[in-house]
């Protein structure tokens, strides 16, 4: 059987120590907080990103250095066999087309997966390509398994209109009159890229609302369902325990990091689902 390793990128909010935990391998992505470049996850604590956005930094995202793309595969191969790399949605990034543009170098050893999946999801792939390998499938059949079959559709809610403002997503007056008039707008991720879905007036109408979109499917046992937040744990409980009611199911809480949360800021809260595979 062929040793195949599973990568991605920190879109899919994984620490350090927990990718060794879970074994899988990341490629940290830049952050750009007024006008200065750090890595996420390595030369900047989430912990000091958060403080940095609460003072009003203004942050933007941008795909992976290519010398580290190129680097990291080819120390990985030394050990391995193939790679299997799972980067943010091509939908919110062209990293996904650069790597596959690279990957036409290395002779079929690396599989590029477009999964249209972000944030812990993501992480949630990824261990299951580690079980499709530990079976026996090959790079090619995950890739169409993952491609044909993988869905996921999320929510997000942000604490003020602030961060999108910031980033240039609306415009000043906008986020204004929005955060005056208490204006909330559910921000959907559905086919990979984000949009708005709708807004709401409060917190409270927003969270309720989002539940039941997410829950609105026949058949629930057919998908996980999951609670992002990024620094606003209240509200995470909130939403956890209502769609865990719904769905009789355990529904996970994990935190947000610094990729997503540039665009939204601290206080945002997601909730969503992901199709399981058939394989």
């Amino acid at each position: 059987m062929k040793k195949i390793a599973v990568m991605t990128d920190s879109s899919a909010d994984l620490d350090e120590e927990l990718a060794k935990q879970l074994g899988l391998y990341v490629i940290r992505l830049p952050l750009i907080i007024d006008d200065k470049q750090y890595l996420e996850g390595t030369e900047i604590s989430l912990e000091e990103f958060i403080d940095k956005m609460k003072q009003g930094a203004i942050v933007k995202t941008s795909s992976p250095l290519l010398g580290m793309v190129i680097e990291a595969w080819e120390q990985l191969l030394k050990e391995y066999d193939e790679i299997i790399y799972l980067p943010v949605s091509s939908g919110l990034s062209g990293s996904y087309n650069t790597a596959c543009a690279l990957a036409q170098n290395y002779d079929d050893r690396i599989t590029v997966i477009d999964s249209k999946f972000v944030c812990y999801p993501l992480t949630k792939l990824c261990l299951e390509v580690k079980e499709m390998i530990a079976k026996g499938y090959s790079s090619k059949q995950i890739k169409e398994i993952i491609e044909s079959q993988a869905e996921m559709w999320a929510c997000l809610m942000p604490q003020d209109l602030n961060a999108l403002k910031r980033g240039g997503r609306i415009s000043p007056a906008v986020a204004a009159l929005g955060n005056l008039l208490k204006i909330v707008p559910l921000l959907k991720v559905e086919n990979g890229a984000i949009d708005v879905q709708e807004k709401v007036r409060t917190h409270k109408k927003a969270y309720d609302r989002a539940i039941q979109i997410c829950t609105e499917m026949e058949n629930k046992d057919d998908y996980c369902f999951m609670v992002v937040d990024a620094d606003c744990s209240e509200a995470a409980q909130y939403i956890a325990k209502s769609l865990s009611e719904i769905v009789h199911q355990e529904v996970e809480i994990h935190k947000m990091h610094a990729i997503i949360m540039s665009h939204t800021g601290p206080g945002t809260v997601a909730c969503g689902w992901y199709r399981k595979l058939k394989y």
